[in-house]
């Protein structure tokens, strides 16, 4: 079992953590906690939400080795060239592949869920951290186990090659939009800046999200080993 595996592993259990955290606040309290109170509970809870989403963040907007190769693809320093082989029109569609059909989901999802939250009343702030916090867990869960986006819409091998994996800040804070608070604000605009930052490089770099010029998205070179609950091997 890899390391990155054992991280992610980590990762999961401790977003499933703050998730039944967050549900306990909910149902514990018949106020319902209050995410804008200062140095109320919800407020302190909803604090270390937020510091963990922006390390999240900022560990994808500046090039290193502690994220998935997924992750960091898009940057130079991830990127090993194959020689002698050039971007083609055929590389740039296999890329793009299905990413407008996510884009459309996601954002009739979203519609439908903001829709629903507004006719019953539940667009507040608990609700939306739950929201959230749930969104962070099935992150991890798309990456180990199934993901409904490469099944149904891009069909790509693995997490290394796929080409929205750093969408997933901006997936998990859309919610935020019906929660306006300094917090929520300063992530949704974190999230904005990881998502221009892999957009613009996949617009200048196409080489480095296709396996066939980046050697470094090879199954012989990786070293993550992400898909092994998938594979079981």
């Amino acid at each position: 079992m890899s390391k990155m595996l054992v991280k992610h592993i980590l990762i999961l259990a401790f977003r499933a953590l703050l998730l039944v955290t967050a549900l306990y606040l909910y149902f514990s309290d018949k106020t319902k906690p209050d995410y804008t109170e200062i140095l109320s509970q919800g407020s302190l809870f909803l604090f270390v939400v937020w510091i963990v989403l922006v390390i999240g963040m900022v560990l994808r907007i500046v090039p290193n080795k502690q994220i998935a190769m997924g992750a960091r693809k898009h940057y130079r320093c991830s990127y090993n060239e194959i020689p002698d082989i050039t971007v083609s029109k055929q590389m740039k569609n296999r890329v793009n592949k299905g990413v407008i059909k996510c884009a459309i989901a996601w954002i009739a999802f979203s519609s439908a869920l903001f829709f629903l939250l507004y006719m019953l009343n539940l667009n507040t702030p608990p609700i939306i951290m739950i929201i959230v916090l749930t969104y962070s867990v099935l992150d991890i869960i798309f990456i180990l186990c199934i993901c409904p986006f490469k099944m149904l819409f891009m069909r790509n091998r693995c997490c290394a090659v796929c080409r929205i994996y750093n969408w997933d800040y901006f997936m998990m804070c859309t919610p935020m939009l019906l929660f306006p608070h300094i917090y929520s604000i300063s992530l949704l605009i974190l999230s904005v800046v990881v998502l221009l930052t892999w957009e613009i490089s996949v617009w200048k770099n196409p080489g480095y999200f296709v396996t066939d010029t980046n050697k470094n998205l090879s199954c012989e070179q990786c070293k993550d080993r992400l898909c092994l609950l998938r594979r079981g091997k």
